[in-house]
């Protein structure tokens, strides 16, 4: 869409005439008068610069100017008159307008200032997003400004506070501990323990001593007297990893936990108050484990009070090339290295991966991309294999009951891939055998016989 430009002049002549130079690069909208000016402000929404004549019929222009002004402080004003004095020209600077040109106009100088302007407000809509988003990582600890993400942000304010608990689900590395953290942070427990217990990593028949504690003698290993993760966290937030992983004897045990807000060592029989917040984390279906009686139902629901569902990474793509960057930053700082930026083609084809690992392969893999990198931006040819292989498995499917045979399908495969890659490092064979895994001369015995030509 073409960038809107409001331009206000009861002159018919000048009106056309700006229409004219403008139409092509931009979405020129006429008005006569200061009240219609006004009118197009608040009704439209997009409006990113404003002509403005200095003498209009109903209105003096700088009365226009400082009122749109209040309406809207960051929109740029560009004055336009017959007048060239550098009285009026200061008057309607101090005024807030952006710049003051004189009839009749120089094209290019008028073009120049035009351009100067919306690049001004770009990089100030680019600035205050990146400010939000600093917010946002302060308070949340996450990155992401999707609609996905901004119903997270939203719940997360809402039941902070709360004493509920939590279940919070989504595939593995979508951020669900990151979740857990930010509802303790924003709490009112923050100031209270935090404990973390991954429960698929705790052996079956020590679990209920993990969670609840022991006495010295409880059973043969039991050489002292050990405090339980539950009694650790007193007062402030629990988070169960993988709670699904834990045996039914144990869920019962929990279930009394939560509604009693009382546990009981192994091998004694004092009962000792807790008031601790439960937040559960998984990444399988808990209510397919309740079908398949491996989780009991009542627990279940008792958990699922407050229930966070965080969507994968290849929902919200937008997101992508925020977390790419925020990665980049975050690990050259910690490697010492002066990464500043990712090339645009790099970029793309990272926004197009489907991430199956999310967050945390992406993570990752920019991890290993700004270690192994020899230069000051990250280029296609820092991206591994495996995500290059899959970008060209997905240029080209069969469609639905076309057949194709297995020697047929690896030929065209090799072709595309291995022209896809050249075309991104511009024919460069030694770094396209680098990219592939491969060595240089199998990378030219493959060109010639699928016959792709070298354009060096």
């Amino acid at each position: 869409m073409k960038t809107n430009i409001l331009i206000v002049d009861d002159d018919s002549n000048v009106l056309n005439a700006l229409i004219t130079l403008l139409e092509d690069d931009y979405h020129p909208i006429p008005v006569t008068s200061g009240l219609e000016a006004l009118d197009k402000i608040q009704k439209t929404a997009s409006i990113e610069l404003v002509l403005l004549d200095l003498t209009l019929p109903d209105y003096d222009g700088i009365e226009i100017l400082r009122k749109i002004k209040e309406y809207d402080p960051n929109l740029d004003v560009i004055m336009i008159s017959g007048n060239t004095t550098a009285e009026t020209a200061v008057k309607t600077i101090k005024h807030g307008a952006y710049d003051y040109l004189t009839k009749p106009f120089d094209i290019n100088n008028l073009t120049a200032v035009i351009n100067r302007a919306l690049e001004k407000r770009s990089l100030s809509k680019l600035t205050q997003a990146l400010s939000s988003e600093i917010d946002r990582l302060v308070q949340y600890n996450l990155v992401g400004k999707s609609s996905a993400m901004q119903a997270i942000y939203s719940l997360i304010d809402k039941v902070a506070d709360a004493d509920s608990t939590v279940l919070i689900q989504g595939e593995s590395g979508t951020g669900k501990e990151l979740v857990a953290r930010a509802l303790h942070k924003r709490g009112t427990r923050s100031s209270k323990p935090l404990v973390a217990v991954n429960c698929a990593a705790i052996p079956g028949e020590l679990v209920e001593s993990e969670f609840f504690g022991h006495e010295r003698g409880a059973f043969t290993s039991a050489i002292s007297r050990k405090i339980g993760k539950f009694e650790y966290a007193n007062g402030g937030i629990i988070i169960l990893d993988d709670v699904g992983e834990l045996p039914l004897p144990i869920q019962a045990k929990l279930l009394r936990v939560l509604q009693e807000k009382e546990i009981v060592r192994v091998g004694s029989n004092d009962v000792i108050p807790v008031d601790v917040r439960v937040l559960a984390l998984t990444n399988v279906d808990l209510k397919e484990l309740v079908r398949e009686r491996r989780f009991r139902e009542d627990l279940y629901y008792r958990l699922k009070v407050v229930p966070i569902e965080l969507p994968p990474l290849r929902t919200r793509r937008e997101d992508i090339s925020l977390l790419i960057e925020h990665f980049v930053k975050k690990s050259a700082e910690k490697q010492h290295k002066l990464i500043k930026r990712i090339e645009s083609e790099a970029m793309n084809l990272l926004v197009n991966y489907n991430w199956p690992g999310n967050v945390r392969e992406l993570e990752n893999m920019v991890e290993t991309m700004v270690l192994l990198s020899s230069d000051e931006r990250l280029t296609v040819s820092d991206i591994p294999t495996n995500v290059l292989t899959d970008q060209a498995l997905n240029e080209k499917t069969p469609a639905e009951g076309e057949m194709i045979n297995l020697k047929k399908a690896c030929h065209q495969f090799e072709h595309q891939f291995i022209t896809r890659v050249m075309e991104k490092l511009r024919w460069n064979q030694t770094k396209a055998a680098k990219a592939m895994g491969i060595h240089r001369n199998t990378l030219i015995i493959k060109m010639e016989r699928l016959e792709i030509n070298s354009r060096r």
